[in-house]
């Protein structure tokens, strides 16, 4: 689940920065380097760079990549499209003769230098082809790879749109087809919601819509950081706490769908980080909570994902819980 930073009141200006200008914490990293790059598997240079998306199979499954090439170095991730979309982080070499990558399980690739990769590719890009080798760590058997550069994945939600009923939910809502949900549990127990864009350089970044749920009032939560003060909703501070020279609003700015009050909680700061860790830089996102009689629903998102976020809204309906 992504990290959300939020700032109690009273806080200093903070002006946000693009990621691509953040510094970067990539050790041994050099003026001539690049920064606020995603996953951090390798180092890239600044010169010459490029970025490819791929459409293929590698061996018996198909496969979504992306590469983003820096000098001799490349990074990138790819997932299989018909299966449980699992990130594999990928870095290596871009050498003149050949691509050469090790491959990362998303959890192990927070210490690329250390963590033993779970596999290697191999292979040379001619003619926006790539052709070459996948060798499974501890797997003497070289499979196949073939994979055509494509366009780059939308997560602009075009197209046809799904819909999620779960009747241990308290709101039924729609989301792209062309996205991934998957229901997920934190580790106390309660249960949130990741809708994941199809674009894998998207993947790199920990940026993925989430929806979480409660009961009753979502001040009784410390989730959402709102708190009431009588008649009036804040978030992110307290009912006593000075606000006036806070660079935040604190004050949820509200209006009112298919019945539902949707509080607005955008306004704090967004911290952007790869999905292997590393620190990219201040980012932008929306987050709205939509009110019910019996619970709330809480959708967020950060960076590209946060366009969708308002669409998704429109679509909440509560039910009741059977």
């Amino acid at each position: 689940m992504r990290i959300l930073v939020r700032v109690l009141a009273p806080l200093l200006v903070v002006t946000a920065t693009s990621a691509q200008t953040a510094p970067s914490n990539t050790p041994g990293e050099t003026a001539d380097e690049q920064s606020g790059f995603c996953p951090r598997t390798h180092n890239l240079e600044a010169h010459p760079s490029a970025r490819y998306w791929l459409d293929g199979v590698i061996g018996s499954k198909t496969a979504r990549m992306y590469l983003d090439r820096g000098g001799s170095g490349v990074v990138g991730l790819f997932y299989e499209p018909n299966g449980d979309w699992k990130p594999v982080l990928l870095g290596g070499m871009w050498k003149p003769s050949r691509i050469d990558l090790s491959a990362w399980d998303d959890g192990a690739a927070f210490e690329p230098e250390t963590s033993a990769p779970i596999g290697h590719l191999q292979g040379q890009l001619a003619d926006n082809v790539l052709l070459g080798q996948w060798m499974p760590a501890g797997n003497d058997h070289a499979e196949p790879v073939r994979l055509s550069v494509v366009p780059r994945a939308s997560c602009a939600g075009k197209g046809k749109w799904k819909r999620f009923d779960n009747p241990k939910w308290p709101f039924s809502f729609s989301y792209p087809a062309s996205w991934k949900l998957v229901e997920k549990k934190e580790p106390w127990g309660s249960s949130y919601i990741r809708l994941i864009c199809p674009d894998p350089e998207e993947m790199a970044y920990d940026t993925d819509v989430t929806v979480s749920e409660g009961l009753g009032d979502p001040s009784a939560s410390k989730q959402t950081g709102l708190v009431r003060c009588g008649k009036e909703w804040r978030y992110d501070a307290g009912c006593g706490d000075d606000i006036s020279q806070s660079a935040f609003g604190h004050i949820p700015s509200q209006s009112v769908r298919h019945g539902m009050r949707i509080l607005d909680i955008s306004d704090h700061e967004w911290r952007l980080y790869c999905r292997n860790g590393g620190y990219v830089g201040q980012s932008d996102g929306t987050d709205l909570v939509a009110l019910q009689k019996n619970g709330w629903i809480n959708i967020t998102g950060e960076g590209g994902a946060s366009d969708i976020v308002e669409r998704i809204v429109d679509t909440v309906r509560p039910h009741t819980r059977k």
